[in-house]
């Protein structure tokens, strides 16, 4: 087993759609395991935006690299035929459907390990598989509107706003797979699998814990910021500037010339200046200032000259600037991906430990929707004639198939 892909001699059961799920089961394939996506007849619900039935998006490229996709019509009693035969051999079974969903289909904890006893066994919701609210239809924004965070990244002046970023997904995507991780190294010490009720919930809590601290240790409020500690306009963008004390300001009153102006007695000592509200009183006069004086550099002039005086600052990219920053492009932080169903290489960034990800490699491509059906159900042994007859049938369904080097 190579050091690089330590789980290469798992199989995972995939039914997970969206995007924690399936970013967990494709962290696994990365390191090696064989992970079958398990999809329905028209595919995870994420491919409905794609440029051909069945095919990838920029989120589903992200989620199902290194994977095999398999669509099965698991309502019907031939296609829960098929997933049985697939549990026998796994090693892990992921599923996200909502609470009790999967086990009218046939597929709860009890019935798998009754096929499998010594499976690691994960279910990925929303809400938690318990409680008042399990049943509940969620997605990122609901738990990010649930948990406080779209209060706490909003401003005095906007109020609450959603995070287009998912970081409630991908916070739960990592905690499914260290989890997942976790357990499938308790399994090779005890021999053991077990069941894990991973969601979201949890995921935003941990998201939110620094502003919960911060409210219940000051009495309600977020804790006082450095006065100069945020995005300020330049005469071509915009830059995140932070003066955390004494020190760095007086660095920062360098660059910005001087000006006498910044040396106002009001403004002395600049950590008096810290106040729950800093958009008020002094605190708001010299943010002002500063501002003023910002506009007058353009935004990569002012990030060497902060830099140059270990001040830190960042420029306000888009994520597009943020993908062609000189920086990111020597480091290869991403790499550039030829993806079936998608007109153009999709940009992925690394994993940290396992191999490079690297474009045309088995890991790298994301398969159309059932693109390994008949292949699949070959190497569980349907005879060619079986595949064929479900095929007819619709129990089971299948894209163009991805093509890819063996790595």
């Amino acid at each position: 087993m190579p050091q690089d892909l330590p789980f290469a001699e798992l199989v995972v059961v995939d039914l997970s759609q969206g995007i924690a799920g399936p970013l967990a089961t494709m962290m696994l394939a990365q390191y090696g395991a064989t992970v079958i996506k398990v999809e329905p007849p028209g595919g995870d619900w994420l491919r409905a935006p794609a440029q051909v039935p069945g095919g990838n998006t920029g989120v589903t490229v992200s989620g199902n690299m290194g994977k095999r996709s398999i669509c099965v019509d698991l309502k019907s009693t031939r296609g829960a035929e098929v997933l049985r035969r697939l549990v026998t051999g796994a090693s892990v079974f992921v599923e996200s459907f909502r609470p009790g969903v999967v086990g009218r289909l046939g597929f709860s904890y009890e019935d798998v390990t009754a096929l499998n006893p010594e499976i690691v066994y994960a279910s990925v919701s929303g809400f938690g598989q318990s409680g008042p609210h399990a049943h509940r239809p969620a997605m990122d924004p609901v738990l990010q509107a649930y948990s406080g965070l779209m209060t706490e990244h909003g401003t005095f002046l906007d109020g609450p706003h959603r995070l287009i970023t998912i970081p409630v997904d991908l916070t739960a995507a990592l905690f499914t797979f260290s989890a997942l991780s976790a357990a499938l190294y308790g399994k090779r010490v005890h021999g053991k699998g077990t069941y894990l009720d991973l969601h979201l919930l949890q995921a935003a809590a941990w998201l939110d814990l620094h502003a919960l601290h911060e409210r219940l240790l000051h009495d309600g409020r977020l804790a006082p910021q450095p006065t100069i500690y945020g995005n300020y306009r330049t005469a071509d963008g915009e830059i995140f500037l932070a003066a955390m004390n004494e020190t760095e300001w007086a660095r920062v009153r360098a660059v910005l010339g001087d000006d006498e102006r910044l040396l106002a007695d009001r403004f002395r000592p600049y950590g008096a200046l810290r106040a729950p509200e800093p958009h008020t009183g002094a605190s708001a006069e010299l943010r002002a200032l500063v501002a003023e004086l910002l506009l007058a550099g353009s935004t990569a002039d002012w990030v060497e000259r902060f830099n140059a005086h270990r001040i830190m600052c960042a420029p306000v990219n888009d994520s597009v600037g943020f993908l062609r920053e000189p920086h990111v492009e020597q480091l290869g932080l991403f790499e550039h991906l030829t993806q079936p169903g998608i007109d153009r290489p999709v940009p992925i960034p690394g994993l940290p430990g396992p191999l490079p990800i690297r474009d045309g490699s088995r890991r790298s491509v994301s398969p159309l929707a059932g693109a390994d059906t008949a292949d699949v159900l070959a190497e569980y042994g349907f005879s060619p004639a079986e595949v064929d007859e479900l095929l007819a049938a619709g129990v089971v369904t299948s894209f163009a198939p991805a093509t890819a080097t063996a790595e």
